[in-house]
Parts: C-alpha cells; sequence; structure tokens
C-alpha cells in the first residue's frame, strides 16, 4: 500500500492544482478544531468563493461547517485533493506529501511556548524517521505563525526552517479566548451537562511515550475539596488527555461529582472559555491559559524522569506557575493560591517572552491564503 501511495503522489504532479482550493488539517483527521478550524472560520466569513477540504480520520464532524467537503486521512482520493489544493494547511507535520511550486503549505503548529523539548532540541530522543519526516516537511512549509519572539526564535532554531516567512499575529486558535461571550459559556456547558454556577478546574497533562496513565494520578475528591475551600462554591475537574492518548480516558473511572471526561470534547480552546483553573504537567496548553490570566497550576509526579525522556525548555523556576510533585503539595498549593502575585509574574512573563496574541490572528492568516488563491 504504501508504494501504491507514493505512486499516486507521482501521479498527482501531473494533475492540475485548482487555484481557489484549501485542504486543512488538524491531528491527522482528528475533527474540526485547534489553530485550522479558525482559519477556516475566518475564510468562511470573508465570503470569497473558497472551495473547501477537511481531513477526516472517520465520519464526518458534527460540528463541520456544511460549506465544507470531506476527504479521509491517507486515502487514494486524499492523495488527489493534496495533489489539486491550491493551499494546504495543517497543524502537524506531514507524512510523504509531495507539494508542486505552485502549490502553498500553511504549518500552524498545535502549540505556543512549550513546557518540554521539541523538534530539534532532542533530536535523538524523537527517532531517525520521525527527525527525517520533520525535515522533509519543513522543507515544504511557506509560512509558520507564531505568538511571541521566543516561539518565532524557535522555530528558526529548532524547526528546520531558518529562513521561511512567519505571521507573528499570534495563534488563531486564541483569538476565540479574547473574544467570547457569556453566552458561549452557557453553551459549552450545557454541551457537557454542567450547571451554569458550577465551577470547573480543567486538567490537561500531556501524554508519556509509553502511555502510561499512573501519572495522572491527582486524587480528585481532595482536590475538589480543597478549591471549594479556598475559592468557594461547588467545583467539578475536567479531565483532557493529550490527542495521543484520548481513547484512554475510557479506561479511568469516573465520579460524576467530582470528574468529567472532556478528553473527547472537539475544541481546547472552548474548555479554557469555561475553565476557572488549570493544572496541566509539561503541556503548553498551560501558555494559551494564562492569556485569560486566571490561576494555574502544574503537577507531575514524574519530573526526574520526565527529564531523562524529554527534558524541559523551561527551567521551571523561571515559570509562573507553582510546580507540585504530590498530592499533599497540590493540595497546599491551591489553599494558600496567591492571585495577586500571580498576576504580577503572568504580566512579566508575558513581557519577558514577547507574547503577542492579538485577537485576531485568525483574519491575518485567512488573508494570507486569499493572496494565494
Amino acid at each position: 500500500m504504501r508504494i501504491l501511495r507514493r505512486l499516486c503522489w507521482f501521479l498527482g504532479k501531473l494533475c492540475p492544482v485548482k487555484k481557489n482550493k484549501v485542504i486543512f488539517q488538524n491531528f491527522y483527521g482528528r475533527g474540526y478544531g485547534d489553530n485550522p478550524k479558525y482559519i477556516a472560520d475566518a475564510l468562511i466569513a470573508s465570503d470569497r468563493r473558497v472551495d473547501l477540504v477537511w481531513v477526516v480520520a472517520n465520519d464526518r464532524p458534527e460540528d463541520l461547517p456544511a460549506s465544507f467537503r470531506t476527504v479521509r486521512f491517507q486515502s487514494l482520493r486524499y492523495i488527489y485533493e493534496m495533489s489539486t489544493a491550491r493551499v494546504w494547511v495543517d497543524n502537524c507535520r506531514k507524512q510523504y506529501c509531495m507539494k508542486k511550486p505552485n502549490q502553498y503549505y500553511m504549518q500552524t503548529w498545535h502549540g505556543g511556548l512549550g513546557m518540554k523539548k521539541i523538534e530539534n532540541m532532542v533530536p535523538d530522543k524523537l527517532g531517525e524517521d520521525y527527525v527525517r519526516m520533520a525535515k522533509r516537511d519543513a522543507s515544504q512549509v511557506d509560512v509558520m505563525l507564531s505568538s511571541s519572539d521566543t516561539l518565532t526564535s524557535d522555530y528558526r532554531n529548532f524547526f528546520w526552517y531558518p529562513e521561511g516567512e512567519i505571521i507573528q499575529k499570534g495563534l488563531p486558535r486564541n483569538d476565540r479566548l479574547l473574544n467570547y461571550t457569556e453566552e458561549d459559556v452557557k453553551r459549552i456547558k450545557e454541551a457537557l451537562d454542567v450547571q451554569d454556577d458550577c465551577k470547573l478546574l480543567l486538567y490537561a497533562p500531556t501524554f508519556r511515550d509509553d502511555h502510561n496513565l499512573s501519572v495522572y494520578d491527582i486524587d480528585y475528591p481532595r482536590l475538589k475539596k480543597a478549591l471549594e475551600t479556598r475559592f468557594g462554591g461547588t467545583w467539578k475537574i475536567l479531565l483532557r488527555l493529550h490527542p495521543n492518548v484520548f481513547k484512554l480516558s475510557n479506561d479511568i473511572e469516573y465520579d460524576p461529582d467530582v470528574l468529567i471526561n472532556a478528553s473527547y470534547y472537539p475544541d481546547m480552546q472552548e474548555l479554557y472559555m469555561i475553565a476557572d483553573m488549570m493544572i496541566t504537567d509539561y503541556s503548553s496548553v498551560i501558555f494559551d491559559f494564562l492569556l485569560i490570566e486566571r490561576p494555574s497550576l502544574l503537577y507531575a509526579s514524574d519530573v526526574a524522569k520526565y527529564r531523562v525522556e524529554r527534558d524541559y525548555y523551561f527551567d521551571f523556576n523561571d515559570l509562573p506557575f507553582a510546580l507540585c510533585e504530590t498530592n499533599d503539595q497540590l493540595e497546599s498549593a491551591v489553599l494558600h493560591f496567591d492571585e495577586q502575585a500571580y498576576a504580577e509574574r503572568i504580566a512579566a512573563f508575558k513581557d519577558r517572552h514577547g507574547i503577542c496574541e492579538t485577537g485576531r490572528a485568525s483574519e491575518y492568516a485567512a488573508e494570507w491564503i486569499l493572496n494565494k488563491i
């Protein structure tokens, strides 16, 4: 099958490019979400005649706009759609693809600043196959999207992308965090069957290479009690596992009065909007969440082991978020959370890294695409 696909890619070079076609991918067909979703929404709002194609792994996402056609990831039809699209929009590295000189590739990536080292920061930990794929992918990219001075520098130094165009106007998915209403919050809570007056903590850890669930060992009832003691009201915890392991969320036992499985919810940004607080371990999601300046903490019981496996981009002491390695420390950090000191640390961190979310990143990305088609 692999040989057949590569043959089809070569044959695809003979197919003419359709000037107004744009094809989108999100985590290899997972659903309508992340940066590609918000760029697509901006294109639709532009009211220009664009042939929109969304890549799916399985069925058509329920929230996919009617104006989209769909194609199954890695199918032969997928190769045809890719070969004839004017612009590719993706948030992950592409596997074997052949871009023509009159095609354009926008790589949005799926994280801003990161907690852990990635890409060419740790090539020896990624494996030869991934490094080869990443280099090939980067060689075809025409533009990347950035939300900070630090991220732009990282693209140049660690993403095998030393000279290509970078639009540093923010990440499209974060536009929503700067532009949403109480009606949006109500709608999202209803979708998750959460009461309007219920406060929510979003727990969104990253994955481990061995897909180990034991590291997600927060004492949820204890955490809930601490949250209610410190902040008042009734709290529940939303669990959101990383896209690489989200199906493992089915193996976790849920007390509906304490814990809700939000791993299948299609749009992470909407979970930020309803969350009153966040906990993660080494995930970049915390740098998106800091934009709305609500309380955040880090919890990880495998800090030393993870340093060996992946290593850290930031020194924990340089972050505005307190690190907890045990449930005792986590309970204490919640009970003694200082909101004023936290706000000051967040402001200093934003300034130090040149974070530049504009609330219009989707528009800038869509404008770039429209100029190409």
